[in-house]
């Protein structure tokens, strides 16, 4: 299977006063093409930072992207001029921001918002650009979509403000969709939609999907592979069949306790205790380890490699052989 995307110790540090936060620190994982990762993890886990990276729209200041490769159709995404990227941007990678009151442009017609990427990439005339459009604007689902087009964002719900990005994201075909959070705003049947128009899109387009959510629902619904992330740091990547059958890394089993869907009867929610740590103050060893009800000496003390443990399932856990849910 050819890898459209390929991820290569990434490291995006933010430079502030207090001091430096590791957002992303050594990632690295691959989308295959027509093939759709997950992301999963806590709130401030560098989900979306990782995100932002490929298409080096981190702010600089006070981030920066100071190590690795971001390989796209065999380009370094990371050295490529900001005019290719510019190409390459709401074309071939799309990104739904999580976002969508902030990401929208007040003072523009949602319908223009959509049209400019037409024109721009497909070179589509202003005519044609707002056919498609309005053609975007029903297939996610919004109703009247030929007076919703001529409307500006404040005069639409939450919701139909996030399907509008959907709508942008989706108009040009890209090759690879960015997902972040990109159900967050919706009722469970527009989520329901969203999702079945995503799976349409990579059948009949062959276009590989990053999705970043916190709903493990979702992934399992929706991903082939999945990687689990904590405090910048990838600790356990896997296929998504294997990895619900068989999660090693503490973390995600307790991502996946605190579940009622997938727990027995009977038994209780649990919840992680502690919180995710600072990122000006991290643990000297395994960052999860304060956490952990597995922890030894040597977590305490060293940071464990994300390691192969069976057949395309790694782990970065110095006891993951042992760990049980």
């Amino acid at each position: 299977m050819d890898k459209l995307l390929e991820v290569k110790d990434l490291k995006t540090y933010f430079y502030t006063d207090d001091g430096i936060v590791k957002a992303v620190d050594g990632v690295n994982f691959s989308v295959e093409s027509g093939k759709t990762i997950g992301i999963v993890g806590e709130s401030g886990c560098g989900k979306s930072v990782t995100a932002m990276s490929i298409l080096r729209l981190i702010p600089d200041p006070p981030g920066k992207i100071v190590n690795g490769e971001v390989l796209f159709d065999g380009k370094d995404l990371t050295k490529v001029s900001e005019e290719e990227l510019r190409h390459i941007r709401g074309n071939d990678i799309s990104v739904i921001f999580q976002e969508p009151m902030t990401s929208l442009n007040p003072v523009f017609t949602v319908g223009y918002q959509i049209m400019e990427a037409l024109m721009l990439h497909q070179k589509l005339s202003e005519e044609e650009a707002k056919k498609k459009a309005i053609e975007m604007i029903k297939l996610v689902g919004i109703p009247r979509a030929d007076k919703i087009v001529d409307e500006y964002p404040h005069q639409l719900s939450g919701g139909m403000r996030q399907r509008v990005m959907i709508a942008m994201a989706l108009s040009c075909q890209p090759k690879l969709l960015i997902a972040d959070e990109p159900t967050t705003a919706l009722d469970v049947t527009i989520q329901a939609q969203i999702l079945e128009l995503m799976n349409e899109l990579k059948n009949k387009l062959n276009t590989s999907i990053m999705l970043i959510t916190h709903d493990l629902g979702v992934v399992a619904e929706m991903s082939d592979h999945v990687i689990v992330m904590y405090s910048g740091k990838v600790v356990e990547d896997a296929p998504v069949d294997e990895l619900f059958k068989n999660p090693r890394h503490p973390y995600t089993i307790g991502l996946m306790n605190s579940i009622p869907s997938l727990i027995e009867e009977g038994q209780r929610l649990e919840s992680i205790k502690g919180a995710v740590p600072n990122p000006l103050y991290l643990p000297k060893g395994c960052y999860f380890y304060p956490r952990c009800k597995f922890a030894t000496d040597e977590c305490r003390s060293g940071q464990p490699k994300l390691r192969e443990i069976a057949p395309g399932h790694k782990v970065s856990c110095f006891r993951a052989e042992e760990v049980t849910k």
